[in-house]
């Protein structure tokens, strides 16, 4: 089904983005306004309300873009930043070349202190305004419900400065920005902590947003769901990102685990990164258990598409999922640069009509994916096999082709892989018009080689969040709008996961929440392997974290979580699971004619980027000059 709405407002529409740069220059307004606008006539209009309104939701992250496109702090450069996946050409520099907090390129500071303090302007003047035949009429109610919105929006906005920062400045009042002194020191993480906490709670319990975007429950498709106000929060997304917040608090990096952030004060002493405190997996599992009781009442649960037998389809579960809204999304946004042609064209092979095949996938995630008996590639008696050839049915294709002559380490794989990766020898979802033996070839000489600056460099595609009934030829459709979701189920019952077994190690809700997802999936869960006596995790705390983290790296790949995840987990380092040190993927400078693991040929693992990961990168450094122009605030560790 076909996802259309005009979700939201956005800047190019709205009169007011204000710039930030130093201490000072971030609480004033924007050149445009003092040009054209006094605030009392900005707010003397219900028109000018709304936009103003409008322009705060530009603090949102876009991860759809794993590419360069529109890249910033705001967009999916995370996914590249992390190695799930790189670019053509000179690969993602940033983390090659390495940076310093004066070159640091995505950082966010600037930007979400002035949406910051545009909503408590907005807080502070907005009133009903307008007869019941203005068209932009502002009701007691619609202010009420922005209000919720504003507060709700700071609180997102500081969870994004903390999950990449830490301990952040807390801005609760509008500061006269002619007052040049105007300096603030860093909050600590604990204080930043409780107060995103308690604007979250303010904003649940003030019964001013919707509970749920559900407004039908007994409806199909579009028509259950209120999708003209889908980047609107609601109680859900509150109560989502009010349990996100804990889970961040309590993991290593926030909770006493960074040893040299530990060291970091404020000018007057003031310890900003706190000692390890048990007692924060016990919040984040209330607040959990606080979100899945909304979710429960209102409808919400794992999308699945079902087969005739009454079995679950994972192949189209899991495609599905991100192509038209559905029970399992939290909160999304309608800005997704899939929508049009931008990621499409660029995740396409160049010689299948339109494409430039840029984007590749790392190695690294490739090998993240199960076997189909729900094994990980190294566990024994997984079958996975790196020593030839064989045929494969390609799930995605629309007559479910067999592959004939396919690297044997991309069969018997999870129906996730599947979905996920463009691999070598792979048929397209939809076989180009006249050749119907097509498949993606990344090998010299074959149609998506590196003969063009055009070309993934690891041999990889990826294949997760595109349309299949696109093909940019004669009649088939070129576009396909979808939602872009920040929030879905399946993340927070891996969270869930998560803290239970930090907790407690033999909570039965571990096994469970990691089930649940992975019946989605299509592969046994890890009761049935212990019963069946193929692997059994249950109640040691060691392996059902790696397992735990396994599945959010698969389950969640390139949705933009895992740069914060193994980062929030501290295991980024050189040997350790999520090394940051090394990108890898398949020989695009050999053939496929050639003995596999040989420098000449094709299927050879080899090394495409030597990348700079040091520990100061377990937090992104502020910007210097805003070090440089305050007397007050301090720089991240190592930076």
């Amino acid at each position: 089904m076909k996802f259309t709405t005009n979700i939201k407002v956005l800047a190019t529409t709205c009169l007011f983005s204000c710039s930030l740069a130093g201490c000072s220059d971030y609480l004033d307004v924007s050149d445009e306004i003092a040009e054209n606008l006094t605030l009392e006539e900005v707010f003397d209009n219900p028109n000018y309300m709304r936009r103003w309104h409008g322009n705060l939701f530009n603090c949102i992250s876009e991860y759809s873009s794993i590419g360069r496109n529109q890249a910033d702090g705001f967009s999916g450069v995370w996914v590249s930043m992390c190695g799930e996946t790189t670019i053509s050409s000179a690969g993602w520099t940033e983390m090659t070349s390495g940076f310093t907090a004066a070159t640091a390129p995505y950082q966010r500071w600037t930007a979400l202190y002035q949406y910051i303090r545009d909503a408590h302007i907005f807080l502070e003047r907005v009133q009903p305004k307008g007869t019941i035949n203005d068209q932009y009429q502002l009701t007691e109610a619609d202010v009420k419900r922005m209000k919720a919105e504003a507060k709700f929006l700071i609180a997102y906005s500081y969870f994004s400065l903390f999950e990449l920062y830490g301990a952040v400045p807390i801005v609760t009042g509008i500061a006269n920005p002619e007052d040049k002194g105007l300096d603030y020191a860093r909050s600590s993480v604990d204080e930043v902590v409780e107060y995103i906490d308690g604007l979250l709670a303010e904003v649940i319990e003030s019964g001013d947003l919707p509970e749920t975007i559900i407004k039908n429950p007994s409806a199909t498709g579009n028509d259950k769901y209120n999708l003209n106000e889908i980047v609107r929060p609601t109680v859900t997304a509150a109560k989502a990102l009010r349990a996100k917040l804990w889970v961040y608090a309590a993991s290593p990096l926030f909770n006493g685990g960074y040893e040299e952030a530990l060291q970091v004060t404020n000018t007057d002493g003031k310890q900003l990164f706190p000692a390890y405190d048990a007692n924060k997996w016990n919040i984040a599992k209330e607040r959990l258990e606080e979100l899945f009781a909304n979710t429960d009442q209102n409808g919400h649960k794992l999308f699945t598409v079902m087969n005739e037998d009454g079995t679950i389809n994972p192949d189209e579960s899991y495609y599905q999922l991100f192509q038209s809204y559905n029970d399992e999304i939290l909160w999304a946004t309608g800005d997704n640069l899939w929508n049009g042609s931008t990621m499409e064209q660029n995740t396409n092979p160049r010689d299948c009509y339109t494409g430039w095949g840029y984007l590749g996938v790392s190695q690294e995630l490739v090998d993240a994916y199960f076997v189909d008996n729900g094994l990980t590639i190294d566990d024994p008696g997984s079958g996975y096999r790196e020593d030839g050839f064989t045929d494969v049915v390609n799930p995605c294709n629309e007559n479910k082709r067999v592959d004939t002559g396919v690297f044997t380490m991309y069969a018997n794989r999870e129906p996730r892989f599947y979905a996920s990766i463009g691999y070598e020898g792979k048929s397209w979802h939809i076989q180009p018009i006249g050749r119907p033996d097509y498949t993606i070839g990344f090998a010299k000489g074959e149609g998506c080689d590196n003969s063009s600056a055009d070309n993934p460099r690891t041999g990889y595609l990826p294949t997760k969040f595109k349309n299949r009934q696109i093909l940019y030829t004669g009649d088939y459709i070129k576009q396909w709008a979808r939602p872009s979701i920040l929030f879905r189920l399946a993340d927070f019952y891996l969270y869930y996961a998560e803290v239970c077994n930090e907790i407690n190690p033999g909570d039965p809700n571990i096994i469970t929440y990691l089930d649940k997802v992975r019946e989605r999936a299509g592969i046994p869960g890890y009761q049935e392997l212990a019963r069946t006596n193929k692997k059994n995790i249950i109640g040691n705390q060691d392996l059902q974290r790696k397992m735990i983290q396994r599945e959010r790296q698969v389950e969640l790949a390139m949705e933009g979580q895992r740069y914060f995840d193994i980062r929030r987990w501290m295991i980024c380092g050189e040997g350790e699971d999520a090394d940051q040190s090394a990108l890898h993927g398949m020989n695009m400078n050999g053939y496929k004619d050639q003995p596999i693991g040989s420098a000449t040929s094709y299927f050879t693992r080899i090394l495409i980027e030597s990348r700079a990961w040091r520990r100061s990168m377990y937090l992104y450094p502020i910007p210097q000059d805003e070090i440089q122009k305050s007397q007050l605030l301090v720089q991240n560790p190592l930076w």
